[in-house]
């Protein structure tokens, strides 16, 4: 009949919005945003995206309970299943609801100078230091030498640099603060006079460095985005050199990665909102169609040949 039709091509559709609620929680877990916007937020990322996982999952279960009703012609599983839809369809509800308020409260602080809410502050330091480690990956590992130099021991200037070309440092290699530390320490056994032209910052910046080479990884995703988004400046490239190496955030605005970053964090914030809305606001419509046409098709038992059980 055509509500079982209309029954298995949906349901299908809505194994397909599953698989995607649940690409879209953990894609908001990657890249650290959910350290971003973990309070002060119309909804904490970490738990949204839990959420929005278990709500994917349960939209697929609750789908195949549909096929299976609908294949084998069971009224029992049609009724079960139209009642899941009800709650499902609640929870959509509910969802962009949230999701609409997100995007409303992005807006609200677009619109106001920093910080347009006090929680703005939580936000800024996450960002902060999620940024510092996600572009210290690059000064640390792949950038050249002077770079790095530049990035974490700014007063030290071109008379520091110099003085590591003298010892034979190679400061163009593209290895980093890493590769510098590799360097220096191996020549430190047959110079021990270099360790006097160190920064007295040296031995905590290789030590962070080795710390985020470790975390570099994790924090990939949020580089490409970084990258496009709002690069790298010299101001905020030693504000981030500064934090790495002392773990304080002295200023949360002024100089740090958040003040350039604010306009497109804040949108990516209201798009996600924006996106979860419109799902709930789909998924909700949709759920209104199946509990029609399962109601339907339930009811042609006599017509069709369901059975009870």
């Amino acid at each position: 009949t055509l509500a079982k039709v209309v029954l298995i091509l949906v349901n299908i559709g809505f194994i397909v919005a599953g698989s995607l609620l649940i690409w879209l929680g953990s894609k908001s877990r990657d890249g650290h945003w959910s350290d971003i916007f973990s309070t002060g937020t119309a909804t904490d990322v970490s738990t949204v995206s839990a959420v929005v996982m278990a709500l994917g999952a349960s939209v697929i279960l609750i789908a195949l309970f549909g096929l299976t009703g609908a294949a084998c012609r069971n009224r029992c599983l049609l009724t079960l299943y139209s009642i899941f839809v009800v709650v499902g369809l609640i929870i959509f509800v509910a969802i962009a609801v949230l999701g609409f308020m997100s995007t409303s409260q992005a807006n609200t602080w677009t619109a106001k100078a920093f910080p347009a809410d006090p929680a703005e502050t939580d936000v800024a330091k996450g960002f902060n230091q999620v940024y510092c480690y996600a572009e210290g990956g690059r000064f640390c590992v792949t950038s050249s030498v002077k770079d790095a130099v530049n990035t974490f021991f700014p007063s030290v200037g071109q008379s520091g640099i110099d003085a590591f070309v003298l010892a034979g440092v190679d400061v163009t290699a593209n290895t980093g603060l890493i590769g510098l530390c590799d360097q220096v320490n191996a020549k430190l056994t047959s110079s021990p006079a270099l360790s006097s032209a160190l920064p007295k910052e040296y031995k905590d910046a290789c030590a962070t460095c080795q710390d985020v080479k470790t975390k570099y990884g994790e924090y990939s995703s949020l580089f490409d985005w970084v990258e496009s988004q709002c690069p790298l400046t010299q101001e905020t490239a030693q504000w981030c050199g500064k934090f790495l190496l002392t773990k304080n955030q002295t200023s949360l605005y002024d100089g740090a990665p958040y003040k350039q970053c604010r306009a497109p964090v804040l949108g990516l914030w209201k798009d996600y909102g924006t996106k979860v809305g419109i799902g709930g606001v789909v998924l909700a419509v949709v759920s209104m169609v199946l509990i029609v046409f399962s109601c339907k098709a339930a009811r042609s038992q006599d017509n069709d040949g369901y059975s009870g059980a």
